[in-house]
C-alpha cells in the first residue's frame, strides 16, 4: 500500500523530468547542430528531404510529425514542401499521414502532462464546463471533424486543446485525418506548383488556398446572419 501511494505522489515529478528532457533535446538540436529556423523554407526543406533518396517519404513524415510537438517549423512550410517534393497526390498522402501522427503526438503530450492538472480544478466538474467535457467524450469525432473542416482555431491549438479535453484518441485521430484532407490537398497542390507559378494549376491552388483561409470568416458571418 505504501508503495502504491509513493508511486502516485512521484508521478508528477516524472512528468516534470520528461518535459525538461524534451525541452533540452529541442534546445540542443538547434544549439549544437546546423539547424536554423530561418533556413526552413519549402525549397530548403524539399532539398533536405530528397537528399535521403528512397527514404525521403519516411523522413518527411517523421519530420512533419515531430514538428507538431516541437512547434518550430511552421506547418504551412512543411505542407508546401511536401507538395514541392512529392507532387500533389503523393504529397497529399504523406502530409495527411505526417499530420495525423503529429496531431496524435501533440494530443498525447497534452493528455499526459495537462489533463490530470486540468481535472484538479473544481470548475471542470460543474455547469457548462462539465457539459462540454461530457459532450467532448460522446461527440468528439463530430467536434474535431468540424474544426478541421472549418479551421476556426489554429492547427496546433486544436491538437493540444483536444488532449486537455475528454475526447477519445480514436475519435480525434480519425476525425483529424478525414477533416485535414481538403487542406492537405490544397497545400500539396500549391506546393507542387511553386516551381511553375505561371500556370493554371498555381492560380487554381492559390485561389483554393485563399478560400480555405476565408472559410472561418464566412462561417462566422453566416452564423451571425442566422442569429
Amino acid at each position: 500500500m505504501a508503495d502504491e501511494i509513493q508511486k502516485v505522489h512521484s508521478r508528477p515529478y516524472w512528468k516534470l523530468v520528461t518535459l525538461i528532457v524534451i525541452v533540452l533535446v529541442i534546445v540542443a538540436a538547434f544549439r549544437f547542430t546546423p539547424l536554423d529556423v530561418e533556413q526552413f523554407t519549402p525549397t530548403r526543406v524539399k532539398e533536405f528531404i530528397l537528399s535521403f533518396g528512397a527514404l525521403a517519404p519516411v523522413i518527411f513524415i517523421g519530420l512533419y510529425a515531430a514538428r507538431a510537438v516541437i512547434l518550430v517549423i511552421p506547418v504551412g512550410v512543411m505542407s508546401l514542401a511536401g507538395g514541392l517534393a512529392f507532387g500533389k497526390w503523393l504529397g497529399t498522402l504523406y502530409i495527411l499521414i505526417g499530420a495525423t501522427i503529429g496531431s496524435c503526438l501533440s494530443f498525447l503530450v497534452a493528455r499526459y502532462f495537462g489533463r490530470s492538472f486540468i481535472e484538479s480544478f473544481q470548475w471542470l466538474h460543474k455547469g457548462r464546463i462539465k457539459k462540454f467535457d461530457e459532450k467532448a467524450s460522446s461527440e468528439g469525432f463530430k467536434l474535431i471533424l468540424f474544426v478541421r473542416l472549418v479551421p476556426l482555431f489554429q492547427y496546433d491549438a486544436v491538437n493540444f486543446g483536444a488532449g486537455l479535453s475528454n475526447i477519445k484518441l480514436r475519435d480525434f485521430a480519425l476525425a483529424s485525418f478525414i477533416g485535414m484532407i481538403p487542406g492537405g490537398f490544397i497545400n500539396a497542390l500549391l506546393g507542387s506548383s511553386l516551381e511553375n507559378i505561371i500556370s493554371w494549376q498555381f492560380f487554381l491552388a492559390l485561389g483554393a488556398f485563399v478560400l480555405l483561409m476565408f472559410i472561418p470568416l464566412i462561417y462566422r458571418k453566416l452564423k451571425r446572419g442566422k442569429d
